[in-house]
């Protein structure tokens, strides 16, 4: 066996290295005068471990392969030969061969070593499950600290984020454009915020301790200290309220709180007030409210306030009191203002006029525009002495009053209607009615007069049931509660043939079918102003009828319609009477309207213009109540009238009286002359046909004749000829 020199001079020094550590060992033992049997086997494990040591060295130098004579591969220079092996039949070899050599070099050191193997595998896998837990356990550290990590992060985000969050709210609450006030238990201010101490006038340190009526209108002290202790006293439920906030230069603001009941980190309450400013809205809800209760034109309280006001005074009236003055004006002939003027003129008559009176109001208690050219003064505590002398002062201011407009003066006057309260007149319906027919009662008279309303049983249910027909009317009108009549026009003359003439009339059918004669409504429906309305109605109705039976309509010689003042004074009415005239399929000629002889003249203008116009269309017209007026021959030559209805007051007496009889031949003998149908109303008796007969009067009409029949009657009536039965 060939061993090369640098491997034995390797396996030389490794052992002189390993027998010089035993032999300090050794000395030592000496030394220290120790037990050398006792450190037998520590010196074996010790002398072992050296041999591990450099046996290991020498198995990486492949020289303990020669030396023990174990085949192995061929090693040159000092090369490792775990290089060309590989790592793990080295470390094999190098312990198989380690035992072998312990066991030659070392006698009985077998057990030692395999303890010391054993105790190095336990102490290996201890390591190992050691190392293994320690990994566990730090891979969990790992898992706990990135938790952490991610723990405090989103601490640290949600922290940010509620600094945000804070800063955020701080800002809305101190910027927001609303007041927020937070009051304590004692109404004092805890804080405000920054806008709301600036609406006010001051900044959020002045205010902060102050009480909160300090920043409260003294009109509302009550009501926010009542409000605050509502918000206290409420735990869940939001409270509202409107009061005034004062202002540091003594101007208030209107707004809207809500209060909320908080608490802050110690649990104390608290109320959250937030204040909204609604200065605004109601500026426009107090301007709303003022006109709802005032005339635009004069600033005097309307109607409605009137009411309102009237009914307080006589909820509140006792019995010994003085009664309640109610002076009702009714301006005369405005009409003739406006229509000579224009209306801004009659509306500064009107202003002018309420300026004159209202320098005395220390003499009443309430003025007000009834609406149009009706105002009222109302007289708390009146007797009805005093109550006339206001009403005289009212009429005098009117009558002395020169209203100019631009080159032209007016004289006006007003007529005056007083009604006081008394045990039968205490409500407000019958206060209003009783005035208003008190100045009807002096229109009626002359006008620029005043009258006082009788109180009595009688008149106040003549009041209440023209207030009633109103009502009743109006739902007529709006139900067509209404029926037509027709009284037939009997020609006297002896030459009447087929002729065929009569007059429409109307009825009301109340809610049990009985037909009321007009003579129990128009006057309410004049005063009212719905005569003009009901005019339309039987206008249209008649148009309707004939042009569905126009077999009649053929055979017909004349139909009248009555029209009232109203339908001639009113533009509206005017155009729309023509406009049914117009577009009617009906022979025009066979209408004829009939207008009194009061009516016309009151409103002459309108009446000739009217005539004129339907004239044009082939319309006739008739003058009724003839001679009840002072002009009425005087007027005939004005209005193109085809025929005259003497006033059945002239016809009633003419067989008995000589003056009326008299005067009726000369009214028939006028309308001879001016070619002019006279027509006899009243003519209820044989007796006064005859005599109109004899004065030769042209046509009849009256009980005497025909009495008023339905509608529904008109064709059969003309189809018996009973109108040419008639024994004269």
């Amino acid at each position: 066996m060939e061993t090369s020199a640098p491997i034995l001079l390797t396996i030389f020094n490794g052992l002189v290295i390993a027998l010089a550590i035993l032999l300090g060992v050794l000395y030592y033992i000496r030394q220290k005068d120790l037990d050398v049997h006792r450190f037998t086997a520590p010196f074996k494990l010790i002398f072992v471990g050296i041999a591990i040591t450099s046996i290991s060295y020498l198995i990486e130098t492949a020289c303990i392969y020669e030396w023990l004579q174990v085949p192995g591969p061929v090693v040159t220079g000092s090369t490792p030969f775990w290089l060309q092996l590989g790592y793990i039949t080295g470390n094999v070899v190098t312990f198989l061969g380690l035992a072998i050599f312990i066991n030659r070099v070392i006698p009985h050191s077998s057990r030692y070593v395999l303890k010391l193997t054993a105790a190095q595998q336990e102490l290996t896998a201890s390591n190992d499950e050691m190392a293994k837990t320690l990994a566990n356990r730090n891979q969990e550290l790992e898992i706990n600290n990135s938790t952490l990590r991610q723990v405090l992060e989103d601490q640290q985000t949600s922290r940010r984020a509620l600094l945000a969050s804070e800063k955020k709210l701080r800002t809305i609450f101190d910027e927001s454009p609303a007041v927020f006030v937070t009051v304590d238990k004692k109404h004092k201010i805890a804080e405000i915020n920054r806008y709301g101490a600036q609406v006010l006038g001051y900044d959020t340190t002045t205010l902060v301790g102050c009480g909160f009526d300090k920043i409260v209108a003294l009109e509302d002290a009550q009501k926010q200290q009542h409000f605050l202790e509502t918000c206290f006293a409420t735990s869940s439920e939001a409270t509202e309220i409107e009061l005034r906030l004062l202002k540091n230069n003594t101007e208030s603001l209107w707004v809207k709180a809500s209060g909320s009941l908080v608490k802050n980190d110690h649990q104390e309450s608290s109320v959250l007030l937030v204040c909204q400013d609604i200065s605004e809205s109601k500026k426009l809800a107090e301007s709303l409210s003022y006109q709802a209760r005032h005339d635009d034109l004069t600033g005097l309280f309307n109607r409605r306030a009137l009411e309102d006001y009237v009914n307080d005074k006589l909820l509140h009236l006792s019995a010994i009191a003085k009664p309640i003055a109610f002076i009702y004006l009714d301006i005369d002939q405005l009409k003739v203002v406006n229509d000579t003027c224009g209306h801004k003129a009659g509306d500064e008559f009107i202003r002018q006029l309420v300026q004159r009176i209202n320098e005395y109001n220390d003499r009443f208690d309430f003025f007000a525009r009834m609406g149009g050219d009706e105002l009222a003064l109302i007289i708390c505590d009146s007797s009805r002495e005093e109550a006339l002398e206001v009403a005289e002062l009212a009429r005098n201011i009117a009558e002395d009053l020169t209203f100019v407009w631009r080159d032209q003066s007016f004289r006006q006057s007003v007529s005056i209607g007083v009604a006081l309260t008394s045990r039968n007149l205490r409500t407000l319906t019958d206060m209003f009615a009783a005035a208003d027919a008190a100045c009807y009662a002096a229109k009626q008279s002359g006008r620029n007069r005043v009258v006082v309303q009788e109180d009595t049983p009688e008149q106040l249910d003549a009041n209440r049931n023209e207030m009633m027909w109103v009502s009743r009317l109006q739902t007529a009108l709006m139900r067509d509660r209404f029926e037509l009549y027709f009284q037939p026009i009997v020609n006297l003359t002896g030459n009447a043939g087929n002729y065929i003439h009569y007059e429409m009339l109307i009825r009301y059918v109340d809610d049990d079918g009985t037909h009321i004669s007009p003579s129990n409504f128009l006057p309410a429906a004049e005063r009212f102003g719905l005569a003009n309305q009901i005019d339309l109605w039987v206008l249209t109705t008649t148009l309707d009828y004939l042009d569905k039976h126009p077999r009649h309509t053929q055979n017909l010689d004349c139909c009248s319609i009555n029209l009232s003042s109203h339908s001639l004074a009113n533009h509206q009415s005017r155009s729309a009477i023509k406009q049914l005239v117009m577009t009617a399929n009906f022979p025009k000629h066979k209408l004829c309207f009939e207008i009194t002889e009061t009516n016309a003249i009151h409103n002459l203008k309108e009446a000739i213009q009217f005539v004129n116009d339907l004239k044009i269309l082939g319309c006739r017209f008739a003058l009724d109540d003839f001679g009840t007026g002072f002009s009425s021959f005087g007027y005939l030559k004005n209005l193109d009238i085809d025929y005259i209805k003497i006033d059945g007051s002239f016809i009633k007496d003419i067989v008995d009286n000589k003056v009326g009889r008299a005067m009726v031949k000369a009214m028939n003998a006028i309308g001879k002359e001016l070619d002019v149908g006279t027509i006899a109303e009243y003519a209820e008796s044989a007796q006064i046909i005859s005599e109109l007969i004899q004065m030769d009067v042209c046509f009849g009409q009256g009980f005497g004749l025909a009495k008023p029949m339905p509608i529904s009657m008109l064709q059969e009536f003309y189809e018996r000829g009973e109108s040419q039965a008639i024994d004269f």
